[in-house]
């Protein structure tokens, strides 16, 4: 249709090819064909010439045509022989810009008119990339960013990323579009299209919430700039998809190195964050890619354009392939900077065998220690993420994974046969941000990591948290309520308490006041109080409900040194401290007639008899400050407890509490003693009658005597049958007949 001698931009060839096309016939139809064909081959200039004609004759639409559907083949043809060239894009450019009408929906209507692929719509979408003109590249890039959306958006497709999957075969194997690789890539990356391996079709139900996703991301293009978008693309990097694309491949990546190598090669330069994405998508999964081997050799078939031979199909992936291509092609890996880089989005480790897959590979890597600092130096961004290596880390033998060599060891000789042999017990830095990971929301998280040092090695854990101090400490004191009562009560482990003591007074001070309340606990309080000899500085610490109640166990050997105790508090705290000594009295009196009743045991009653014996001295204190108090109710209760402390101190249910001056004669002991079994149920009381009836009329003048002080005794105490339980008072009553 043209001559050599004229260029093929002169406006005569173009009328020559369109005269050609009105008259095709069917006879004549591959002849024709190769015509066309062969312009395109000339160069530029003829792709350029049949880009205008196929656009000129699709903009012209002529239904009226004699050979319309053969006119319609011929031009399909045509286009997509252009496609195949590597000026494609550049002609398709400038052929879009000569046209003189509006360019609007041009590209849906030359799709629809030459009935293009998704695949190729997408092509011509990203062709446009290389457009000088910046309309036309926005236009462009929608166009391809809309045929992708429709793919991944219809639910009718049950297999959208089989269709990504040709896109790329496609792009990969057309001349004038593979340049558009990654800028695909980067599109469907940021798309999320690659959140399931190909062929792996998507749940119905999945469909509303991806298009929710999907559509955010389609009206963050279409709202910016074409500046924005290019930033966009570029600040996605080529490693996710790197990650993605080798994990859709399958386990056939590394069936050798070069192989691996040739994949890996296609995402050059490696740098470290990348390859950090690559081993999180690889230990990710590691038992999960049971049907990418066909994805794999359609992957490489496209890529060689031959047929992948018969190889071996791996049921995980070789790591040892991985590292060593990469090292090949990357000798400059920094592999601590590689670890530092786990924290990103998607790291998780899901079982024991990936954590021990993640410890081989940077094993085979790099011979030096695993950097602790990058799991343990601070809280990640992706907490998840740093919790589910730290909870396989913590429980790995020492020959898979250790903490021996942290900074941050805790070096305690006494301790040194405690926790697992990985030390991850005594590392610091492990332990502070477990305390930081609890106060971010994940408290049920790690308090299930500590499961095995409570119950193996309770102390090493307790020190090692006195070690830390966060913002509210939640870790550290629920440790300490779980740990230092059973601790402190161990006395073959008082050093234990001894470097609490030193590390960190204030978790100590909560340690004794929560503690307390059990008798045992406070009677150990008191042995290391002396043995440490921090008395006074516990007593200048703690609240007065505490403090009030260990100065009394205290001082039991010298009350002289509580009377000084209380008048000092008394002088400067006043009402606030005499508030919290009735309080005090009121239990010790109400605790001594629990005793008489019997229903309490040692150590239980040695509290007991060490606060009635601290009664003296209090109401001693406080009746010298009486007329200091600024409240008449405290005034008035504590005459009430000042009576009653002195009623109670003369009769039966008091007497059988020894005294700070001492026990009385043997017949009033031994009166009392009889009361007291009675009162406890030791002794039956038709046993008790039987009994005084058998003394009164005695003839040993012994038994008499007891008789009468129990009688005596019984009268006197009956202005306090008011205050007595139940049970005792129905004896009282029986017993009186």
């Amino acid at each position: 249709p043209a001559g050599e001698m004229v260029p093929l931009s002169h406006p005569g060839v173009g009328a020559d090819v369109r005269l050609v096309l009105q008259g095709a016939t069917d006879a004549d139809r591959e002849s024709v064909r190769r015509e066309l064909c062969q312009l395109v081959d000339y160069g530029h200039d003829g792709c350029l010439l049949l880009l205008q004609v196929c656009l000129d004759e699709v903009l012209l639409n002529d239904r009226e045509a004699k050979n319309l559907q053969l006119k319609h083949d011929l031009l399909s043809a045509t286009f997509r022989y252009c496609l195949d060239k590597t000026y494609f894009s550049t002609c398709f450019c400038e052929a879009l810009m000569r046209i003189k009408t509006g360019t609007d929906g041009l590209l849906e209507t030359l799709s629809s008119a030459l009935e293009l692929s998704a695949a190729e719509k997408v092509g011509i979408g990203l062709a446009l990339s290389d457009s000088d003109n910046s309309g036309m590249k926005l236009k462009g890039q929608q166009f391809a960013i809309a045929q992708i959306e429709e793919l991944c958006l219809n639910p009718n497709q049950s297999v959208p990323n089989d269709q990504i999957h040709e896109i790329v075969v496609f792009l990969h194997q057309t001349d004038g579009l593979a340049k558009h690789m990654d800028t695909f890539s980067n599109i469907a990356s940021l798309l999320e299209v690659g959140q399931s391996p190909f062929f792996a079709p998507i749940p119905k139900e999945q469909h509303d919430v991806q298009s929710i996703n999907h559509s955010r991301h389609l009206e963050m293009y279409l709202d910016s700039t074409n500046d924005d978008f290019e930033s966009l693309l570029s600040e996605i990097g080529k490693e996710i998809s790197m990650a993605d694309i080798v994990t859709e491949l399958g386990y056939g990546c590394t069936v050798d190195s070069t192989q691996c190598k040739e994949i890996l090669s296609t995402f050059q330069p490696l740098d470290d964050v990348a390859i950090s994405k690559l081993l999180g998508a690889v230990i990710g999964t590691q038992n999960s890619l049971a049907e990418a081997h066909n994805t794999y050799a359609t992957f490489v078939s496209a890529i060689r354009n031959t047929h992948l031979s018969e190889s071996p199909q791996l049921t995980t992936w070789n790591t040892d392939v991985l590292v060593d291509s990469i090292n090949e092609l990357a000798p400059s890996t920094n592999w601590v900077h590689v670890m530092e880089s786990l924290d990103h989005e998607g790291f998780s480790i899901p079982d024991e065998a990936a954590f021990c897959l993640l410890m081989n590979i940077y094993g085979r890597a790099c011979k030096d220690p695993f950097p602790l600092h990058a799991v343990c130096g601070s809280m990640w961004t992706n907490t998840e993420g740093q919790i589910s290596f730290l909870k396989h880390a913590i429980s790995a033998p020492a020959t898979i994974f250790t903490f021996a060599h942290s900074s941050r060891l805790l070096a305690l000789p006494d301790f040194a046969s405690l926790g697992p042999g990985n030390h991850a017990w005594f590392c610091l830095d492990l332990l502070e941000v477990l305390c930081q990971l609890a106060e971010v929301g994940h408290t049920v998280s790690v308090r299930s990591m500590l499961d095995y040092p409570l119950g193996h090695c309770p102390e090493l854990l307790l020190v090692g948290l006195g070690h830390i101090n966060t913002a509210y400490n939640l870790l550290q004191f629920e440790v300490l309520s779980c740990a230092f009562p059973a601790i402190l009560k161990d006395a073959t482990k008082r050093n234990v308490v001894n470097y609490l003591w030193h590390i960190n007074p204030c978790l100590t001070l909560r340690g004794f006041v929560d503690a307390h309340s059990d008798p045992s606990c406070l009677l150990r309080i008191v042995d290391v109080c002396h043995d440490l000899k921090i008395l006074s500085a516990v007593l200048e610490s703690t609240p007065f409900a505490f403090s009030i109640r260990l100065a009394a166990a205290a001082c039991r050997k010298d009350h002289s040194h509580l009377e000084k105790w209380l008048t000092e508090k008394l002088t400067v705290y006043k009402d606030g401290f005499v508030e919290e000594c009735v309080n005090f009295l009121k239990e010790a009196m109400n605790a001594a007639s629990y005793v008489v009743e019997g229903t309490t045991e040692q150590p239980q009653a040695s509290v007991v008899d060490t606060y009635w014996e601290a009664c003296p001295p209090f109401i001693k204190v406080l009746q010298s400050h009486l007329g200091q108090l600024l409240s008449n109710q405290l005034s008035d209760e504590l005459r009430e407890l000042c009576a009653l402390y002195e009623s109670r101190n003369q009769g039966p249910v008091a007497r059988d509490i020894p005294t700070s001056e001492g026990g009385s004669d043997d017949v009033e002991v031994e009166a009392n003693a009889y009361f007291h079994q009675m009162f406890s149920g030791q002794i039956n009381i038709d046993v008790m009658i039987q009994m005084l009836t058998r003394f009164k009329e005695s003839p040993d003048k012994r038994e008499q005597s007891i008789f009468n002080c129990m009688i005596s005794n019984l009268f006197e105490e009956y202005k306090f049958f008011t205050k007595y339980p139940d049970k005792q008072l129905k004896l009282a009553a029986v017993l009186f007949g």
